[in-house]
């Protein structure tokens, strides 16, 4: 019987094992973020909710307990987000580390993950300083 199976050159395998490495380090760290900026969003809403339901009076709760549970509410989403960008930021400069000890990763990919990274960090930072003035909000209500 003929092998009509192309032979596969050993340097491409070993290109194609370290492209899905480096993807595989990229998209842990980026996945278990975005779980985790939906559980702040999902905090975040129901905050906000309860909160307009007090003040329209929807449900019957005391002003000013329906801004320390919203304010709470907000405050761990907060902390869930921040704990959740610095282990981001461990896992993914372990990954850029990882990407400058293979041999064939180039500056270039390494950099481009440490932008990548710094991209999350920084939108990360920016919905914190978001959830900051929401706060503020809900206190010079009342």
């Amino acid at each position: 019987m003929i092998n009509t199976k192309p032979q596969t050159d050993p340097n491409e395998m070993d290109e194609i094992k370290h492209i899905q490495a480096i993807s595989d380090l990229t998209t842990h760290p980026e996945d278990l973020l975005s779980d985790w900026i939906a559980v702040s969003g999902l905090m975040l809403t129901t905050s906000i909710l309860f909160y307009h339901m007090a003040r329209a009076k929807t449900i019957k709760v005391d002003p000013r307990l329906a801004k320390v549970v919203a304010i709470s509410l907000i405050l761990i989403s907060t902390l869930y987000l921040v704990y959740a960008l610095m282990t981001y930021t461990y896992r993914m400069n372990n990954t850029v580390q990882h990407c400058r000890e293979f041999k064939k990763c180039t500056d270039k990919q390494a950099n481009q993950i440490n932008n990548i990274k710094n991209t999350y960090i920084g939108i990360g930072i920016f919905t914190v300083l978001a959830q900051a003035l929401i706060v503020y909000i809900v206190l010079s209500t009342i």
